[in-house]
């Protein structure tokens, strides 16, 4: 039997995983990834790409390529003004008795909460199965070796890694695979999280749904109205009608009860059109059905995210609600937040107890976005009325960490992982602000620096503090990029912005950004020794008296005959 070595071993081939895979490799790790479908998604399933995740595609190189298969999401507001790039649709839900009664619609969203000031990357409107490919040709591109049509039959965990067995549905043949540490991103019913022993808690299963994808021109029907989505309730249907392209392409969900006897191969073309007509409110209008697929609306937590070199990410991990479109989103950056941390560890950059803030820091924001998109599930028009309610912005961008690789202003201190208000003052353990820089002809933002690596921003003029992250990075092997906002290459794209202010730090202090754009340390003024003081945090973040310092071996898969 074949036997493969990749540091990195991936079970699930949806955004959690292409996440997980492209990061890593964009880290440097080179993993193996294996799906047992032949190919990416052919449903759309998850359509709303977030701000926050579209800030890790634009690192990646992939944010145009999206925009462009998608469609851009603005606030209903800059649409009316004219102010919409072109193709972009107003971030409006919906909810009327059907689509020919828009005229009885009450409007119940509007994207107004979301400014465009606090990303360089706003959200797209871009469904899985169009998604999935640009992640799949990126994560191969930067060295990730993904296999469809290849299952996962075994695997058993030891202290020093993970031995699989992989199988190539096709051909029968199987691979050993021995692997530092295991992914699973396999999906709510997670057979690795099974075989784990790992539990789950929350509200459960909320109801079972069948989607319809459709083919129609609404033209005459909707007017020149545009919206994302419309809640439907009428005598004969109840659902969600979803716009997938701007144009023809649509999608209708609804839910049904097997209890009484329905299941889902009784929709059939015929029923699905009778749906989707009831929906629309045209019993006569014609429409082509493209497919039908059934999913279940649920509400689970797994109670740990690792059991020892095993890491659970997406809804393996954590299943969301679909109001809000949260859960893929936060697979997404489940893989992110966890790839940079495995690639210091094997890199020898940092210790193994980094890897603890994996749970630390996701479990309490995947729970708390679970629990967000529950409370717009029960009543999205009163969900806002609940005291523990958070506003998009918060739940998409404004979350933050409490672990051992953030260093708090106040010893010990902790809170919730959704604040009531929004926060990104440059408050460690919060995103880095963003702030839109000139690095000479190129626009940047501050949330672009970090792009997998270390980056110490401070002031164009800060020579010890420049001259602590070159000291720091070849005395530990840990990069730390300088970036210094004015008098440098880097300089605020209007003059006069207090960029420091923004940063919540004198013109003299410093903020450490982790790779992945998450505050680390904040230093308000220079401290006596920027050196010693940087070193120290760094220890403090990447766990590094277990760690070797200096760049590891490189980890390469290769490839033995047993």
């Amino acid at each position: 039997m074949t036997e493969e070595h990749p540091p990195v071993l991936i079970v699930g081939g949806g955004p959690a995983g292409l996440s997980s895979a492209l990061f890593l490799a964009r880290s440097g790790i080179r993993s193996l990834l294996v799906e047992r479908r032949p190919q990416t998604s052919t449903l759309t399933r998850a359509t709303g790409v977030h701000a926050r995740s579209m800030e890790l595609f634009r690192q990646a190189g992939i944010e145009k390529d999206i925009r462009a298969a998608g469609l851009r999401l603005v606030p209903k507001e800059v649409f009316e003004q004219g102010k919409a790039p072109k193709g972009a649709i107003p971030r409006i839900i919906l909810r009327a008795p059907s689509l020919a009664r828009l005229d009885e619609s009450q409007v119940i969203e509007t994207g107004e909460q979301f400014s465009l000031d606090l990303t360089p990357a706003p959200p797209a409107w871009c469904g899985q199965d169009l998604l999935e490919p640009l992640m799949l040709r990126a994560a191969r591109d930067a060295g990730a070796d993904v296999r469809f049509g290849t299952a996962l039959e075994s695997f058993t965990a030891d202290d020093d890694g993970v031995t699989a067995v992989i199988r190539d549905v096709a051909t029968e043949r199987e691979t050993r695979v021995r692997a530092d540490y295991l992914i699973a991103a396999d999906g709510n019913r997670s057979p690795i999280r099974e075989q784990l022993g790992i539990g789950r808690t929350g509200k459960g299963l909320l109801q079972r749904m069948i989607s319809v994808v459709f083919h129609a021109d609404l033209r005459e029907v909707i007017g020149d109205r545009k919206f994302i989505l419309t809640f439907i309730a009428n005598e004969d249907i109840q659902g969600v009608a979803v716009c997938l392209d701007g144009a023809n392409r649509w999608m209708f969900w609804t839910g049904y009860t097997p209890e009484s006897g329905v299941i889902p191969a009784d929709f059939d073309t015929e029923r699905c059109a009778e749906m989707v007509r009831a929906a629309i409110g045209r019993p006569d209008h014609e429409i082509d059905i493209e497919g039908t697929f059934p999913w279940e609306a649920a509400h689970f937590i797994s109670d740990s995210f690792r059991a020892g070199r095993v890491f659970l990410v997406g809804d393996a991990a954590h299943l969301h609600p679909p109001d809000g479109s949260f859960g893929a989103n936060a697979g997404i950056q489940d893989g992110h937040n966890l790839a940079w941390k495995l690639a210091a560890v094997l890199h020898g950059t940092a210790g193994p107890g980094l890897l603890d803030s994996y749970d630390t820091e996701r479990r309490p924001v995947g729970a708390a976005t679970a629990d967000q998109a529950y409370l717009r599930e029960q009543n999205r028009a009163t969900a806002y009325r609940h005291p523990g309610f958070r506003s998009f912005p918060i739940v998409i961008i404004g979350y933050r960490y409490y672990s051992s690789a953030v260093v708090p202003e106040t010893p010990g201190a902790a809170g919730d992982a959704l604040p009531e208000e929004l926060d990104l003052s440059g408050r460690p353990g919060t995103r880095v602000p963003h702030i839109w820089l000139r690095r000479g002809d190129e626009r940047v933002s501050t949330v672009d620096l970090p792009d997998g690596g270390f980056v110490l921003l401070t002031g164009g003029s800060a020579d010890d503090w420049a001259a602590a992250a070159a000291e720091v990075s070849t005395g530990t092997g840990v990069p730390v990029r300088w970036a210094g906002i004015g008098g440098g290459d880097l300089d605020t794209e209007e003059p006069g912005v207090d960029w420091a202010g923004r940063l919540g730090i004198h013109p003299d202090g410093a903020l450490l950004v982790r790779p992945d754009g998450f505050v680390a340390w904040r230093a308000e003024k220079a401290p006596d020794e920027p050196v010693e003081a940087l070193r120290e945090v760094l220890d403090q973040i990447l766990s590094r008296g277990s760690a070797t310092p200096g760049p590891a071996a490189a980890h390469n898969s290769s490839n033995t005959e047993a």
